[in-house]
C-alpha cells in the first residue's frame, strides 16, 4: 500500500507542482498588469521579471518591454519586443511597439535590399510561429496521405488529377515542414543581439590599438558572428562588420 502511494505520488507531484506555479504565474502578472494600469511601471515590471525567471510567453516580454518603454530604457524595451517578436511574428502590436521603440535610437542603420521574390519569401517564411507551421505541416501531410489513397484506389481521369493534387499537398507538406524548422532555428539561436552601451566603439579587428570602424549607440540590433577572447564580431543589418566587447550588448 506504502509503494503504491509513493508511486502515486511520485507521478503526481510534478504536475501539482507544475499547477501551482502556473498559479503563481498567473497571479504574478494579473498584479503587474493591475500595477501597470495604475501606472506604476517599476512596480508592474518588478513582477513580469520574476515571471520570466521560469516561463516564456511572446505576451509576457511584451508587457516587460512596454515598462522599460514607460521608464525611458529604450535598449531593455527593444530587447523584448524582439523576443516577444521571436515568439509571435505576426503580432500587431509587438511590429508597432517595436517600430515605435526604434525611432529613439540614434543609429539609423540601412538593411541591404532583398529583390523582390527573395523579400516575399522571407516574409512567407518569417509570418508564422514554429507550432502554427508544423500545425500546417500536419494538416498538409494528412491531405497528401488522403488525396494519394484515393488516387490508388479510383481509375480513370480521376486518379491523374488527384495524383496531381497529392504531389502538391506532399509540397506544402515539405514546404511546412521547412519553414517550421526555420523559424524554431531562428527562436532558438542566440546571434542576435542588442547594443546596452550608450556608446561603444566598433573597431578593424579584437583589440583596443586597432582601428575605429564605426561608432554605435543604444539600442541597435547586431549579429554575433563569432567571440574572440573578450571580444565579439557583429555585423550590421547593411554589411558593415566589426569587433566590440561583449559586455556592451545582450543577446535577444
Amino acid at each position: 500500500m506504502k509503494t503504491k502511494a509513493l508511486l502515486f505520488f511520485l507521478t503526481f507531484a510534478p504536475l501539482w507542482a507544475h499547477a501551482i506555479a502556473r498559479i503563481e504565474a498567473d497571479s504574478l502578472i494579473t498584479k503587474g498588469t493591475r500595477a501597470y494600469a495604475e501606472g506604476d511601471h517599476r512596480t508592474a515590471l518588478v513582477y513580469f521579471d520574476s515571471v520570466a525567471t521560469t516561463y516564456a510567453s511572446a505576451s509576457l516580454f511584451y508587457n516587460i518591454g512596454n515598462c522599460h518603454y514607460k521608464l525611458n530604457d529604450v535598449p531593455h524595451a527593444i530587447l523584448f519586443y524582439e523576443r516577444a517578436l521571436r515568439l509571435a511574428p505576426g503580432d500587431a502590436d509587438v511590429r508597432a511597439n517595436l517600430e515605435l521603440a526604434r525611432q529613439s535610437v540614434v543609429d539609423r542603420v540601412n538593411e541591404l535590399p532583398l529583390f523582390t521574390l527573395g523579400s516575399t519569401w522571407s516574409e512567407l517564411r518569417g509570418g508564422r510561429d514554429a507550432d502554427q507551421w508544423a500545425r500546417r505541416s500536419l494538416w498538409a501531410g494528412l491531405l497528401f496521405f488522403v488525396l494519394l489513397s484515393a488516387a490508388v484506389i479510383l481509375r480513370g481521369a480521376w486518379r491523374k488529377i488527384l495524383y496531381g493534387f497529392s504531389a502538391i499537398a506532399l509540397f506544402g507538406t515539405i514546404l511546412s515542414i521547412g519553414f517550421a524548422s526555420y523559424r524554431h532555428q531562428e527562436v532558438t539561436s542566440t546571434d542576435a543581439a542588442i547594443i546596452m552601451a550608450p556608446k561603444v566603439d566598433v573597431r578593424s579587428e579584437p583589440s583596443n590599438s586597432s582601428t575605429v570602424l564605426f561608432v554605435l549607440h543604444k539600442g541597435t540590433k547586431v549579429t554575433v558572428l563569432q567571440q574572440s577572447n573578450d571580444w565579439s564580431e557583429v555585423k550590421l543589418s547593411n554589411g558593415n562588420v566589426g569587433w566590440m566587447p561583449p559586455s556592451s550588448l545582450e543577446r535577444i
